[in-house]
């Protein structure tokens, strides 16, 4: 798991998500991003290699909720990656 305040075409040139993404694929394992704010397109965060994306101003009205109530809001982006990862794959 990586984090970065605000994910775009930028954090993809080799900011930390890259790095903890490049030792994550070396071991086998998959990475999942939590961000504030994601400005990429899914296609291009899963091309680059992340599982799952989690952004915190998709789960508020604005980016002030987004900030104010961070500590509220990732605890429901750790819940929800808690149980995706109790569930079951489908294929």
């Amino acid at each position: 798991m990586t984090g970065e305040g605000s994910l775009d075409e930028q954090s993809l040139g080799g900011k930390a998500p890259m790095g903890v993404l490049a030792a994550a694929k070396a071991a086998g394992v998959p990475t999942v991003v939590v961000c504030g704010r994601s400005l990429l397109e899914e296609g291009q965060w899963r091309a680059a290699g992340f599982t799952a994306l989690h952004a915190l101003a998709d789960r508020a009205s604005s980016a002030e909720e987004s900030m104010r109530d961070a500590a509220r809001l990732l605890r429901g982006v750790g819940h929800d990656i808690a149980a995706s990862m109790l569930t079951p794959a489908s294929n």
